[in-house]
């Protein structure tokens, strides 16, 4: 995460033409990172803060994803479109992402939902939901059960 954070800050504004240290930084990102590490996280992804990447091998996100904050990814995930061109999903914050999980498609991901190990993921998931299966299935939050003991 760090190598993409620099990364990601040498190529502001991301809507111009880089500049030429900008250019010599990504190649040797490109290089590092999805060659010898074998995670590919472009550059010009929005990824907010405290994301946490578990085993990261095999780890795909397309470049127009947008990751919120504090959430976690395992391996062998891949973030992206259905198309070369489709959109791409939302994942808002407190999201935790399990092993070999696909989420694909212009989707949202909700605030705190959970995505199972596996779990093929092309439809939104509510907040504070879990996604699980393939095709994925949702299942409602736990509801905590109430204190029922007498003072």
């Amino acid at each position: 995460m760090v190598l993409y954070r620099l990364a990601h800050a040498s190529r502001r504004p991301l809507d111009r033409r880089p500049r030429p240290h900008a250019v010599v930084v990504g190649a040797a990102y490109r290089l590092l990172v999805e060659w010898v590490l074998g995670v590919e996280i472009p550059w010009r992804t929005r990824i907010g803060s405290g994301v946490r990447i578990y085993h990261g091998v095999g780890l795909v996100i397309n470049d127009r994803t947008v990751i919120g904050n504090n959430v976690g990814i395992r391996q062998n995930v891949t973030i992206g479109n259905k198309g070369s061109a489709g959109p791409c999903p939302v994942i808002e914050d407190d999201v935790e992402i399990g092993a070999g999980a696909i989420i694909v498609g212009g989707i949202r991901i909700g605030k705190g939902a959970r995505i199972a190990a596996g779990a093929l993921v092309t439809k939104d998931v509510p907040p504070g939901f879990t996604a699980i299966g393939n095709p994925s299935v949702l299942r409602p939050p736990r509801a905590v059960a109430a204190d029922t003991t007498s003072a």
